[in-house]
């Protein structure tokens, strides 16, 4: 059925005048009365009385013309929502994170994105960085957040969110709580939670290169899996370790965090995506995410270059 044909049946059905109807749908009024008549033909049924001096709806006629509205409102709310979503403005969107991206980082930018999209459903998925890459890869996610460097499929992007230096999470009973920054070689007698070595962490590994720098290897005491495990041993006295200074702005109790004065080397995370993503969604959510890390949050973005694309592991 043409829909046209439903806009002229309409039009006519509400103004009683095909004069008036025509002006409404800005075409002359021979069309509508033919295009009205062909519509009555493939129905088979009359749904306009006309004679010279009134223009009225058929019992048929108004049955038929609260079909005919909700088959225009239902088509326009169709092709509205197919626009929005090419836009990014409504569908689904995967995103995986490696889990110290919870502290500080997340929470306000999906919050700053589902007040600017709230039709965009939001699937939220932790996942290590080699197992985000694959699925970024592989189209089962569409957009991850992983630390830098990383091995990339030839088909993932990556942009730089955010660059920030560690900081050492220590007992607050600690000696060394009381300096207002810390050397690394002034860590070398202490004992060290971190993650677990075959988690391929990026963490670990500036952990381990720091500690290389200041002449010593770490006394690792205990291992977690996630970083609130490792900041609860720190808490309870265990060991201290290293997190991204994000992490710091968030008060934890038994913990403080301190500057390290000799060791810059940054951790930064990165965004990554599919190069061929059809998800328009991906691309809003990257900018939003540019938006709230530049607005809110005190530590540096890495300024905006070349993809990155090398190598590496882990968490």
């Amino acid at each position: 059925m043409d829909l046209r044909r439903l806009r002229y049946f309409v039009a006519v059905a509400e103004e009683l005048h095909f004069g008036r109807a025509a002006d409404r749908v800005h075409v002359v009024q021979s069309a509508v009365s033919q295009q009205l008549k062909l519509l009555e033909d493939e129905l088979g049924f009359t749904l306009i009385r006309r004679s010279r001096q009134d223009v009225s709806l058929t019992l048929l006629g108004e049955v038929f013309l609260p079909e005919a509205r909700d088959i225009l409102q239902r088509t326009d709310e169709a092709v509205r929502r197919l626009k929005a979503s090419a836009s990014g403005i409504v569908g689904r969107l995967s995103i995986g994170f490696v889990d110290n991206v919870l502290w500080t980082l997340l929470s306000p930018i999906i919050r700053d994105f589902r007040e600017r999209w709230p039709h965009v459903d939001l699937k939220l998925i932790p996942m290590d960085r080699d197992v985000q890459v694959e699925a970024i890869a592989a189209g089962t996610v569409d957009i991850g957040i992983i630390p830098a460097p990383s091995h990339l499929a030839a088909s993932v992007s990556t942009e730089v969110l955010i660059s920030a230096p560690l900081m050492v999470a220590l007992p607050s009973a600690n000696a060394l709580a009381l300096k207002a920054t810390v050397e690394m070689a002034e860590l070398a007698a202490e004992p060290f939670v971190t993650f677990p070595l075959q988690m391929n962490s990026r963490i670990l590994d500036l952990l381990k290169t720091a500690c290389a720098g200041a002449g010593f290897a770490p006394r690792v005491a205990q291992e977690g899996g996630q970083l609130h495990t490792l900041l609860s041993l720190v808490s309870a006295g265990l060991g201290v370790t290293l997190v991204p200074k994000w992490v710091a702005q968030l008060p934890q109790p038994g913990v403080v965090f301190r500057d390290l004065a000799d060791f810059s080397t940054p951790y930064e995370l990165l965004l990554a995506w599919k190069d061929d993503e059809p998800n328009p969604s991906a691309a809003t959510f990257r900018e939003v995410a540019h938006d709230v890390v530049q607005m809110t949050l005190p530590v540096r973005r890495a300024p905006a270059g070349p993809d990155l694309k090398p190598r590496s592991r882990g968490h």
